[in-house]
Formats: structure tokens, C-alpha cells, sequence
């Protein structure tokens, strides 16, 4: 009888021992899905043109660390200062591979934006790059200018204008001169001679005998470093009683380029 109650005790204790183990653990949750990082590498170019000249816009978009899949629709506009609205240009699409390539004339000096949407997913992204155009113009540069009256120029007068700099294209040079007696002449250049060596023919020289010779002319001097000079010489008079007096004048110009960006 004694035994008989043992035993029924150990069974109880076996049964409740095995209720006491615990169920199997519950898996964990899948860990939350990451956003897909998006990025666009875009460029106008050339940095600079002219009106009418071509613009290309091109680069890559879509997903960061994918080559494929990137397929999409991009758009562009155009705004000449960021406080003007930006006006759409054009549409081209992005290949799997999230290139893109886009022409347009240029217009004015401004910013051009990409926006770009992916063909199936819904993800975008954006990039931005200015380009400036301008128009190049010739101007007549002013060089140097001289003036004197009443000279008598006998035997001979002369002037020599400060060291300059000038470009390399021809110096255009308006000359006056008004002088009592005939046969009064000289000349006029553009040297780096201290002496200021005349050489007949020499293109940065232009020689008037006897006064003779066009009042507007160019000298080609082929340096870009001198300095003008003028001589002059009046005629001789004819008697003691005669004046000789000249009046001289001259004006450089030089025409060179002048870039303004519109």
C-alpha cells in the first residue's frame, strides 16, 4: 500500500515536470525593407557657347549601385535666374542602364534641371547645372591721340607718344594736318626704336613727301610692345617774311573683341 502511493506520486511529478517545458520560440519578424537610394550625375555643356549654339544635356540616373533596371523618363527645363519659373525644354528617355543624352540650342546665359522618373518604380531624382552665352563683338579700342598748332616744323618738329601695349591686328590712324607752305610732309609710326629708325616699306610706318597721302590709314607694326612717333618737316619759305606754322594732329584706334555674356 505504501509503495502504491509512490508510485502514484512520482507519476504526478513526471506529469508535471513535462507540462512545465516550454513551446518552441516564435521565428523573428523579417527585418523592414530598406529604401531604394536613387542619384543622378547631370551636365550642360559646353561650360560656355554662343546663340544657337548646340547644348548637350546629358548624364545618369536611377539606382544607386545598379547598372540595369534603371530605365525612365527625364525632363528638362530651363530658368535664366533662380527667381524666373522654369520652362520645360524637352523629355528624353533613360536606357536600363540610366544613361541619358539630350540636344538643345542655347538661348541666354541660365540654369538647366533634370528631373528623372523611373519606369516602373515609384522613385525620382533631380540634378542641376548652369551654362553661359555670350557674344563677341568688334570695338574700336582707343590708343592714343596727339595734338599741336601753329608749329613751325623747320627745320623739323617731332613727338613720341608713353610705351604702350597693343594688340596684333593692324592700328588704325586718322591724321590732320594744315600747313602755310607747300611741299611739308613727314612721317608717322609705331616702333620700339629709342631711335625711332624710319625704314622705307616698313608696314608699322606710313611716309608722306611733300604732305602727300590718305588722311586714314593702318600700320601694321607686328609688335605689341612700342610707341608712336611723328615727324614732320615744313616746306621752306620762300623769304625771311613767311610763316611756316603747321597744324598736326593724330588718333589710334585698334579694333579687338569685346565678349559680353547675355
Amino acid at each position: 500500500m505504501g509503495s502504491t502511493r509512490l508510485l502514484t506520486i512520482g507519476t504526478a511529478l513526471v506529469a508535471t515536470l513535462a507540462g512545465s517545458v516550454p513551446a518552441a520560440a516564435a521565428p523573428p519578424p523579417p527585418p523592414p525593407k530598406t529604401a531604394l537610394q536613387t542619384g543622378m550625375q547631370f551636365a550642360a555643356g559646353p561650360d560656355e557657347t554662343t546663340p544657337g549654339g548646340q547644348v548637350v544635356l546629358s548624364g545618369w540616373a536611377g539606382i544607386e549601385g545598379r547598372d540595369t533596371g534603371n530605365a525612365g523618363r527625364v525632363e528638362f527645363r530651363f530658368r535664366k535666374t533662380p527667381a524666373d519659373k522654369a520652362v520645360v525644354i524637352g523629355s528624353t528617355e533613360a536606357g536600363s542602364s540610366g544613361k541619358f543624352r539630350y540636344t538643345t540650342k542655347a538661348t541666354v546665359s541660365g540654369e538647366y534641371t533634370a528631373h528623372y522618373k523611373h519606369r516602373k518604380l515609384d522613385i525620382t531624382a533631380d540634378g542641376t547645372d548652369s551654362l553661359n552665352v555670350y557674344v563677341d563683338r568688334p570695338v574700336d579700342r582707343f590708343l592714343y591721340s596727339w595734338t599741336a598748332e601753329n608749329l613751325s616744323c623747320l627745320p623739323t618738329c617731332s613727338t613720341a607718344g608713353p610705351e604702350q601695349f597693343v594688340g596684333t591686328g593692324p592700328i588704325k590712324v586718322k591724321l590732320t594736318r594744315e600747313c602755310l607752305r607747300p611741299q611739308s610732309g613727314g612721317r608717322i609710326g609705331f616702333t620700339n626704336d629709342a631711335a625711332n629708325t624710319y625704314k622705307a616699306g616698313a608696314a608699322g610706318w606710313r611716309d608722306f613727301p611733300n604732305g602727300e597721302g590718305p588722311t586714314e590709314f593702318e600700320l601694321k607694326p607686328g609688335i605689341t610692345r612700342g610707341h608712336f612717333y611723328l615727324e614732320w618737316t615744313s616746306g621752306a619759305p620762300a623769304s625771311d617774311m613767311e610763316l611756316t606754322a603747321c597744324n598736326l594732329a593724330f588718333s589710334a584706334t585698334q579694333q579687338h573683341i569685346e565678349r559680353k555674356y547675355v
